[in-house]
């Protein structure tokens, strides 16, 4: 059976049609090689992008976080610690429904704790893992809430920021459905292994404060114990 795309008609019935394109956003990998030889075998049932993201990728967070209903997968190989996914899923589902795709033995009920809507191991059959994907895409679907349409709302009144990471930083703070403290930022915008510097982390923060100040706006954020944490964008004019 080939997998189906949900498609909500107006009236608000949901029908189905087959897949015409990728029901997921970005693919985001801790280890790009097999990450590709596991979207090759995909790539003929239309639900995966032809390509991945490392994991810190500013252009993935922009896909990401420019998606009404996010859906991203993060693939996971043999030799990355349980531990260390757990965060990384952690703080990734802040921003949309998470799927982790494992190519070893891990802990399913830890991944879906920290947040994964699932956890499939990557060598079902693909068209196993191609209906398992759309059934994911059709559950978000008929359960998106207004939420989704305040956080687009929100982005669309943010004010301009040229430079890519500058926008990325600001598109984070904004979208979260969380409160997000320092250590969670160094750990999205670093690489697979090494969360980016908390120095590094400062610098941008300062940049995105005087970009925000020219346009009366400010960042929320409470300090303790060495630990900042932000609650999104303050807007003195609203």
């Amino acid at each position: 059976m080939s997998p189906l795309d949900v498609v909500t008609s107006s009236t608000g019935r949901v029908l189905t049609e087959p897949v015409r394109h990728q029901i997921v956003g970005p693919v985001l990998s801790l280890r790009r090689p097999e990450t590709a030889r596991l979207l090759r075998r995909m790539r003929r049932h239309h639900v995966m992008p032809a390509f991945s993201y490392p994991w810190g990728s500013e252009q993935a967070y922009l896909e990401l976080l420019g998606d009404v209903c996010p859906l991203v997968v993060l693939h996971v190989p043999n030799e990355v610690r349980d531990g260390d996914v757990e965060s990384k899923v952690r703080v990734l589902s802040n921003f949309g429904a998470v799927i982790v795709l494992t190519s070893g033995p891990t802990d399913p009920a830890r991944l879906l704790l920290a947040g994964a809507v699932n956890v499939l191991p990557h060598d079902l059959s693909p068209p196993e893992l191609a209906s398992r994907l759309v059934a994911e895409r059709r559950w978000l679907t008929l359960s998106r809430s207004g939420s989704d349409r305040r956080v687009a709302w929100k982005l669309r009144h943010l004010p301009e920021v040229q430079q890519t990471s500058q926008r990325v930083l600001l598109h984070l703070l904004s979208s979260a459905s969380r409160p997000l403290c320092c250590h969670d930022l160094c750990l999205l915008l670093g690489g697979a292994d090494t969360p980016l510097r908390r120095r590094a982390l400062q610098a941008r923060i300062r940049r995105l404060d005087d970009r925000l100040a020219q346009h009366g706006m400010s960042l929320r954020r409470t300090s303790e114990w060495g630990r900042t944490t932000f609650r999104g964008i303050h807007d003195r004019h609203r």
